[in-house]
């Protein structure tokens, strides 16, 4: 009896960690039909220890379902923490998935990350979407240049070039 209730118990703890892995991951797929694109080849820096944006690097896509965010940069200096902040229609702000990154720069290294905004509507509406940074030793952090590039879906027909 003993051994059947140690059985059971594991079981129900194996079951339990799995499920627990499970409910912490998503899935979503989302067919895209317009990218929007922003890059800087101006030097800006920060030592700033709260979050601040960084300079240039925002977007608005009027967006259906999950958005996502790919960003990358040279950077130097100390090291830095990143996070894309979701704004939406109610004026809801959170940090999108899967939140705060950290880079240690060696000398001039170059970052890359990737954000999804869940963007969990099925109508189309506006998301301010804005790259944040900060130092959190205070001491200076330098991006060379960079880039963002946003991807979603709209209406069709609604994605249009402005080049």
């Amino acid at each position: 009896m003993r051994r059947l209730l140690v059985l059971v118990t594991s079981a129900a703890l194996v079951g339990g960690v799995a499920w627990v892995a499970v409910a912490g991951t998503s899935r979503g797929r989302t067919p895209i039909n317009c990218m929007d694109t922003v890059w800087s080849t101006t030097a800006v820096s920060t030592s700033s220890t709260n979050f601040v944006p960084v300079p240039g690097f925002t977007d608005d896509p009027s967006a259906i379902y999950p958005i996502s965010i790919n960003v990358s940069a040279l950077v130097s200096g100390a090291q830095v923490e990143f996070r894309l902040l979701s704004t939406n229609a109610g004026a809801q702000t959170h940090a999108s998935k899967p939140g705060l990154t950290r880079f240690v720069p060696n000398g001039s290294s170059s970052f890359a990350y990737q954000w999804v905004e869940l963007n969990q509507s099925a109508a189309v509406h506006v998301n301010s979407l804005e790259l944040q940074w900060r130092s959190p030793s205070g001491d200076p952090v330098n991006l060379r240049r960079g880039d963002m590039a946003v991807q979603y879906r709209t209406e069709p027909g609604a994605c249009t070039s402005s080049s």
